[in-house]
This record gives structure tokens, sequence and C-alpha cells, in this order.
């Protein structure tokens, strides 16, 4: 029911019409399985706002040009001796906006920046000066269970001592496409998360040593992060994270709770997680309860400890001029690159020889103007490729 205040002749907040809005997305969400929900919020993602998007749309060809291909992908001889000529390096990004449009274009997984620390990269050939791939790294999260338990830290190591300061998240560590599927680019690129730039640059940023990076998948444990020796994988979260609504019916709650509540929707983006925060203030609000809407999805957790003694740092039992690097990281580029390639090559050898190569250079800007039925049929089938 559409009401008035009489005297003014200004529409009065519907609250109960907005609540059933709010609670149908919701269920609209819970439907879904966890590559649905990750490709519905990808296509909400590039089509919310459709006149930003088209602004940037003459750079769309320029940028898929830009993506590391084989020449003949299908020429066998010839592809493996490129994937042997290949030198990736990393280069932290002098625009974020062209960073996120490449991340945005080459991810099935929406795109959202972290607050507090936040450094991105290319990882690009120096060979063809394509790109290989994106890194993003950031404040790391402060609360995983299994991780927390691996390392045996206390809130007071994590808080007090700032230990937490000493690790980071991977936000974003995005493989191109065809590198991704056909030559393991995931595990490439996952690599060089702990290579010395990354850590020389938060090093050079916040004056803190990065002895240890983690990251989540999206799909439970198995996941580019397996058989990387740089990586050691600690089990799956607990699955228990609220479900995001989209921001069309988010927005209405949060600027109710903004102009209605305005100590506790300050109180909530001022904390780590506004938006989550928020929901939850929301949550309280419409009598909902938050085990109705939690997503289930159980993400793989995994932990690079690029120290043979960076778990006793991070406890606080030993000084910064005791860490003793382990030799891998010592060896940096050389290290990822002998153990890769051979991989690289035999993956690409099996596909070939039993005929499942993916040729495709997977671009998002497709999507753009698609309804949503169209992009479901046409990109369910790529995602946590």
């Amino acid at each position: 029911m559409n009401l008035t205040n009489k005297f003014f002749d200004i529409p009065e907040f519907d609250f109960d019409g907005e609540r059933e809005k709010f609670i149908e997305n919701l269920d609209l969400l819970k439907s879904m399985s966890v590559q649905e929900q990750t490709l519905y919020k990808k296509w909400q993602e590039l089509n919310k706002d459709l006149y930003k998007i088209s602004q940037k749309a003459s750079r769309f060809e320029p940028l898929y040009n830009q993506l590391w291909k084989p020449t003949d992908i299908q020429d066998k001889k010839l592809t493996i001796s490129e994937i042997e000529n290949i030198e990736p390096y990393v280069e932290l990004t002098e625009s974020a906006s062209s960073w996120t449009l490449l991340r945005t274009m080459i991810s099935s997984m929406e795109f959202s920046s972290n607050p507090g620390r936040n450094i991105r990269f290319y990882v690009k050939d120096k060979v063809s000066e394509k790109y290989l791939g994106v890194i993003s790294i950031a404040s790391d999260v402060t609360s995983i269970k299994v991780r927390d338990d691996y390392i045996g830290w206390t809130k007071d190591n994590k808080f007090v001592d700032h230990k937490l300061n000493n690790t980071c998240i991977g936000t974003s560590i995005v493989p191109t496409q065809p590198l991704g599927y056909n030559f393991l680019g995931g595990k490439l690129i996952s690599a060089l998360v702990t290579s010395s730039i990354i850590r020389d640059k938060w090093y050079e940023n916040y004056n803190d040593i990065l002895t240890g990076v983690t990251t989540t998948s999206l799909y439970g444990v198995h996941s580019q992060y397996n058989g990387i020796p740089h990586w050691k994988t600690l089990g799956e979260s607990a699955g228990k994270i609220t479900i995001k609504p989209d921001d069309f019916a988010y927005f209405v709650w949060a600027k109710w709770l903004k102009e209605n509540h305005y100590d506790e929707y300050k109180k909530a983006q001022d904390g780590t997680g506004p938006k989550q925060n928020t929901i939850n203030r929301i949550f309280r609000h419409l009598k909902i309860k938050p085990k109705t809407y939690e997503h289930g999805f159980k993400r793989g957790v995994f932990f690079a400890n690029m120290y043979d003694n960076g778990l006793e740092y991070l406890r606080s039992e030993i000084d910064k001029k005791d860490l003793v690097m382990k030799p891998k990281f010592v060896n940096d580029l050389d290290y990822i690159m002998n153990w890769w390639k051979p991989k690289a090559i035999r993956r690409y050898t099996k596909l070939f020889d039993n005929k499942k190569i993916k040729p495709e250079a997977l671009f998002y800007g497709n999507i753009v103007g698609m309804s949503w039925e169209e992009t479901k049929e046409k990109y369910l089938g790529d995602i946590g490729r």
C-alpha cells in the first residue's frame, strides 16, 4: 500500500511491503547453488549501472586483445615452446580503475574492495607484454578458526601485538583464460602471490614484514591452491556467513537504518565489515533470524607460511631479527618457474591428447545488457573453471 504523509504529501516508508521484498530477494539467493549465485552476482555487477559500464565499453576490445593466448593452441609443438619461453612478472598497478576493469572482465566473482590495506598487481608476460592474471592483497581477516588454530594465535597476538599486520589475505588471485584452464594458470598466479615484489611492497607501504598470506576458495578445499608447495590446505570455513541481499534490497534498508537508528548505523559503518554489520542490524529490526539465511557454502582455507619460524613470530615467541625464510621463497621466481612450467606442459599435453582443450579467452564483457537467463545459459558452465 502506498502510504502518504497528508500534511507534506510525501510517501511514507512502506515497512511491511519493503520487508516482504527484502525476504523475497533473500529467498531467491538462498535457492541458488554456489556456482549460480556467483554468476548471478557477476551479472548484477555488470548490469546494475549500465551507464558507468557503457562509458568503459570502448576499452573492452583493446583489453581483450591484451590477454595472453598461445599463437595456435591446436599446434602442440608451438604451444609447448611458448610455455617454455613465457616469463611472468608481477607489476604494481598505477591505475586502480584499469586494474578493476580487467579484474571484472576475467573473474567469475564480483569485486568489492576490502576496508583497510589494499595493494593491486598485474601479472604479465615479459615476452609478449600480455596479461596473465591479476592479484590483490588486503588486510587479513581477523578470525578464521582453522587458520588461527594452525598458527596458534591468541587475540592478544593479533590485536595487542599487532601480528595480524604481518599477514595479508589474497582477495583476488585470478588467471586469464585460456591460461588458467589449459596451463594451470591459477596455480602460477597463486604461487606468485608469495613473490618478493609483493612481500617488499607490503613492507614499503606499511613497514610490516609479510610473513604469511591467507586466502580462501569458493568451492571448498578442492581448488587451484591444492598441490602448490607454497600453500598449505588448512580445511574449510564454518560456512555460516549470512547471505548478502542484492543492492536494490540492501540500500532501501541501509537508508532506513540510517534515518531511524543513526547511532546503530554509524557503529556498523565504522567497524570491520561495515556491510555485514549493517545487514546484521537490519535483520534484527526485521525480526529475521540470521541462521535462516546462512548460505552454508564452505570455503577452503589456505595459508602460505614463508618462514621456517614464521608461526613462532606470529605468536610473539621470537623477534623479527630471528626470522629465517624458507629456501623456496628465497629462490623466488626461479623456484616458481621450475615448478610450474613442467606441470603446465603436462596439463596441456594431457588435454590436447584427450581432445579437451578449451581455447576460449573467457571475458565477461558480453554480459553487459544480457538478461539473467541468457547469462546463465551461456556462462554457468564456466564458473569455477
